[in-house]
């Protein structure tokens, strides 16, 4: 029972990041119609910027940074995804959007992530990074993990859920109960309805990108410091939290966050429990749900075959 209550824990800390890139995915496809290929790597410049204000690209310890310095990097990375999320859409995305080119948004989202991926390759030239823990985690408990029987949980874990679910609810609330939300709910019912009574369809949506990236680089940054980090790590986000909007057909805000939770569980689960009696191991963590989750989606009817069927 205490193992599997590790694995609920860290596997719905994990998954959480990858529910507010599933937002994230999912905000994006209801206003424009696509698939913004490059998301993740917009998150990964995010958590690199900060890291470049943090500390560098040298190595790093647990104590070389303060609260003043973390914070000023914090908004330096949130500044950088908000400005390149929003520019990715003005310049690279809209203009075929605007055309209706699908092949044209692909190519361009493509683009995108390769030279934010070549970029930070130039600036990080290692081939991992251990981002810089602010928080005395490893002051709590037993150098920051809690025991439970024999079920070793980071404390780290319930932060990284809480940080996640508060900004899950400030996104909700933010669509739901501003009129910057009710322009963008207006934009993604009808774009060309919204135009004609005055709604800035493409500013909003501009800042729709910045923001829903700005959000997922937070998660990521609080949850950096469990692990390396390289320049593959928000591709991989980015391709966990696409998986899970699909997973609910780009459905509501709270639909893709418990997706990414539902998926950060199953990696868990797989990593460290039996499934039918066997033990898969930590290297089927990662493509065993992937596959599973593809396999469903493509074997699911379109959603007008189930309304004629009803």
């Amino acid at each position: 029972m205490s193992l599997a209550f590790q694995v609920l824990v860290t596997g719905s800390a994990a998954g959480a990041v990858y529910g507010l890139v599933a937002i994230g995915h999912s905000l994006i496809y209801r206003l424009t119609g696509i698939v913004h290929f490059a998301f993740g790597d917009l998150v990964g410049l995010g958590v690199f910027a900060t890291l470049l204000v943090a500390a560098g690209t040298g190595p790093v310890s647990q104590t070389s940074l303060g609260g003043g310095r973390f914070a000023a990097a914090l908004v330096a990375g949130l500044v950088v995804c908000v400005v390149a999320g929003a520019g990715s859409y003005l310049y690279a995305v809209e203009p075929y959007v605007e055309r209706r080119s699908t092949i044209g948004w692909v190519a361009a989202t493509l683009a995108v992530a390769f030279a934010i991926k070549a970029a930070i390759g130039l600036v990080f030239v290692r081939s991992s990074y251990v981002f810089p823990d602010p928080l005395p985690f490893r002051r709590l408990g037993e150098d920051g993990f809690l025991s439970l029987g024999e079920a070793q949980i980071p404390i780290r874990a319930f932060f990284v859920l809480a940080v996640a679910l508060a900004l899950a609810a400030a996104a909700s609330t933010t669509l739901d109960r501003t009129r910057f939300g009710r322009g963008l709910q207006a934009i993604a019912a009808d774009a060309d309805g919204a135009r004609v009574v005055g709604v800035p369809a493409t500013r909003l949506v501009a800042a729709a990108f910045g923001l829903a990236g700005g959000i997922a680089a937070l998660a990521a940054v609080a949850a950096a410091p469990s692990g390396p980090f390289d320049v593959d790590t928000g591709v991989l986000l980015g391709l966990k939290g696409l998986v899970a909007a699909l997973l609910v057909r780009f459905g509501s805000l709270w639909q893709a966050f418990g997706a990414g939770i539902g998926l950060g569980v199953a990696e868990a689960a797989i990593a460290g429990l039996p499934v039918f009696g066997v033990e898969l191991g930590a290297e089927y963590r990662e493509v065993l749900p992937l596959a599973l989750v593809l396999c469903f989606v493509a074997m699911r009817p379109p959603r007008g075959a189930l309304e004629e069927q009803e």
